[in-house]
């Protein structure tokens, strides 16, 4: 619970008793809380795939889930983080395409923050690198970068790299070439082909592996306090103050009242002075001092003792 509503006035058939067959008073609602709060929506996936534009990231949803991501020849065809689930063979697990990135995609270009976010809370990054691309490990330099950037917890996720379309002649002959320069950083690649679904087996083996090699459950004290506003006490709560010559008097219940009755109305205050009575104010006022004449302030408004 982040808001308490207030509880609901009663109307004036709710005054009735034996010796007030004709009921005037009736009360307002109670006034609720209000919290204002930033609401940021990131996807619960495993495993994110990230890259450039155009890189083959949605084939590669395609080939390895049931999901039906729009598969184009032209740049930014997926617009928003798109979800597959994945049959592995000893463990399913969730997998999440993120919309093509661009060089300051930490700073909003291209809506890459706005992406970027949904990859925050994943286990394991696939980051797949165009092979025919005109600088494969550049671009995987690069987006590397914007990982860092964004700042958090993104760019040390463990990754897998996998180089995609290598059923392109262009690609297969650059192939040790770009093994060369990725395994000089450290980086193992998978190669496939999404687009022909080869090799695709092989890497999702390998996100399986991943994911269980870094299966660490989520310590609790890392889980943010959960916020609850629980209602206050049900019944009257009535203190009297001093303000000069006018005795205050603190009651939820009568302030309620006073806003939606007529005070001017003879009969109103006398059904008024009798509700305060039952539910203890005129005890507090008579123990605060106040006697006939007084002045008597509910709220906003200001009544003399009779």
């Amino acid at each position: 619970m982040v808001a308490r509503g207030g509880r609901g006035g009663r109307g004036n058939a709710r005054f009735a008793h034996a010796q007030n067959r004709v009921p005037v008073l009736a009360e307002d609602g109670e006034i609720p809380c209000e919290v204002t709060l930033e609401l940021e929506l990131q996807l619960l996936a495993d495993v994110a795939i990230m890259g450039m534009p155009s890189v083959g990231k949605s084939s590669l949803l395609r080939a390895s889930t049931r999901a039906h991501p729009e598969v184009a020849a032209y740049p930014f065809t997926t617009l928003e983080p798109v979800l597959g689930f994945v049959i592995g063979q000893e463990r399913d697990f969730v997998l999440v395409e993120i919309p093509g990135l661009l060089e300051g995609a930490h700073r909003g270009v291209g809506l890459g923050s706005d992406f970027l976010r949904h990859a925050e809370r994943v286990k394991t990054v696939i980051h797949l690198i165009d092979g025919a691309a005109e600088d494969p490990v550049g671009d995987y330099i690069r987006i590397r970068e914007e990982m860092r950037l964004h700042g958090g917890t993104l760019a040390g996720k463990p990754e897998i790299v996998a180089v995609n379309k290598m059923d392109v002649p262009e690609a297969e002959a650059r192939r040790e070439e770009i093994e060369s320069s990725l395994r000089a950083r450290g980086v193992r690649p998978s190669f496939i082909s999404a687009a022909g679904e080869v090799g695709v087996g092989d890497l999702l083996l390998r996100v399986e592996q991943m994911l269980a090699d870094h299966a660490v459950p989520t310590p609790a004290q890392a889980q943010p306090p959960a916020v609850v506003l629980t209602p206050q006490p049900v019944g009257p709560r009535v203190s009297v103050e001093r303000d000069g010559d006018v005795f205050v008097l603190r009651a939820d219940r009568a302030e309620r009242i006073v806003r939606r009755v007529n005070l001017d109305d003879w009969m109103v205050q006398v059904q008024l002075w009798g509700e305060l009575r039952r539910m203890g104010a005129v005890r507090a006022l008579e123990r605060a001092g106040a006697r006939a004449g007084t002045t008597v302030r509910v709220g906003d408004w200001e009544l003399e003792w009779k």
